[in-house]
């Protein structure tokens, strides 16, 4: 598939840089950025993960529970 794209000169540079590191053609070093970059992109437009989601999956073992509600029970001062 041919597509065309616009650079802004920066990213020209950038790309000419990263042309002069790999040796690499221009269409070569655009598609591995876009194949390592397109995941980062989409990570990014994803609506956060609602709270709790990853609870069932990483279980607090019985003795943290019970170490910090004792925890919780105990007076504590600010140190001077």
């Amino acid at each position: 598939m041919r597509t065309s794209i616009d650079l802004d000169p920066a990213l020209v540079r950038e790309l000419k840089a990263a042309q002069s590191v790999t040796r690499e053609k221009q269409a070569t070093i655009i598609r591995h950025a876009i194949r390592v970059g397109l995941p980062l992109v989409v990570n990014r437009f994803q609506s956060p993960r609602p709270e709790g989601y990853f609870a069932s999956d990483y279980p607090l073992p019985k003795d943290r529970a019970e170490l910090e509600a004792a925890l919780a029970r105990v007076k504590q001062r600010p140190d001077r």
